[in-house]
């Protein structure tokens, strides 16, 4: 095959790879171009078969969800990345070009308005909801697993770490999103520690803050750290003064979602019933075009 400028190898001789999107400890994922058609996917390489993602990744494609990053097939094949030739195991999904929401949170534009906050989030939460529906816990909601499509539509991908069983022993999940219970070595409920992921996503979508920062031994604890150790008083007052200026519907809404009771965290269909939505049809409708318009805005700040 000869190589354009833009070519970086092949994967299965059939597809071009055009561009690295993500590189982790498991995996690697590329853009990459149908040699015959020229359509365009995310080719997401792993390292070990991950029976479990593709699994729940046909589960969730069967609902032809539009807040689901879509799977397109699992194969093995001849993996070329520049004069590196490896047989592996890959994943194609669809292509959500626009990136990831974090992106355009950080690199200090800040949160999103507390209306475009609402939209973001509910179009979050129907995708989340249709995994719980068909008893799926993501296990890993964060802003990097938000995809925006290239009309800036919000969904749900990367499902390594999710699971069919919604009781679960092993830990999981990014620092700083975790439920306090993930982190112990009793059995805790998925779908609950989800809630609690999205109600830091919540936040950080609001004030591009994080309330459960790492630390690094030898430092002051965070509230994350009080909060494994139960000091549920520490807990009440440092999260109350630490999301002061925001509305009272909002910070109640956050605050039952990451309950330290996982047994007091709302549902989804309760979060989305919650008097935070407000939003009346015609102004959802001028909300959305609102926020697209701010992404656009965004992503050309962050262009060179």
């Amino acid at each position: 095959m000869e190589a354009d400028n833009n070519d970086l190898g092949s994967i299965d001789n059939k597809y071009i790879i055009t561009k690295l999107l993500g590189n982790g400890a498991f995996s690697t994922v590329y853009q990459v171009k149908e040699k015959e058609k020229g359509d365009e996917y995310a080719a997401k390489v792993i390292l070990h078969y991950q029976k479990n993602e593709v699994k729940v990744s046909q589960i969730l494609s069967s609902t032809n969800s539009p807040y689901i990053v879509k799977f397109i097939k699992f194969d093995q094949g001849e993996i070329r990345v520049r004069n590196n030739v490896e047989l592996r195991s890959y994943i194609l999904y669809e292509l959500c070009p626009k990136g990831s929401l974090e992106k355009y949170i950080n690199y200090n534009f800040g949160g999103f308005n507390e209306n475009q906050s609402k939209f973001i989030f509910s179009e979050i939460l129907k995708g989340i909801l249709e995994c719980h529906k068909k008893g799926i816990c993501h296990l890993d909601i964060k802003a990097e697993n938000i995809f925006l499509d290239s009309k800036f539509n919000i969904k749900i991908g990367d499902f390594g770490f999710s699971s069919t069983n919604s009781f679960l022993e092993r830990e999981y999940g990014t620092r700083g999103y975790k439920a306090p219970e993930v982190t112990k070595d009793n059995e805790y409920d998925g779908i609950k520690a989800d809630i609690f992921s999205l109600g830091v996503l919540l936040l950080n979508i609001r004030t591009a803050k994080f309330l459960f920062k790492e630390t690094k031994e030898g430092k002051e604890k965070t509230v994350y750290d009080l909060v494994k150790d139960k000091d549920k008083q520490i807990w009440n007052i440092i999260e109350g003064n630490s999301i002061q200026g925001l509305s009272d519907e909002f910070k109640s809404l956050f605050l039952r979602m990451v309950s330290l009771n996982p047994k007091d965290r709302p549902s989804i269909d309760d979060i989305l019933k919650d008097k935070w939505f407000n939003l009346t049809q015609e102004e959802r409708i001028r909300v959305a075009e609102e926020v697209r318009q701010e992404f656009i805005d965004r992503e050309e700040m962050l262009s060179p």
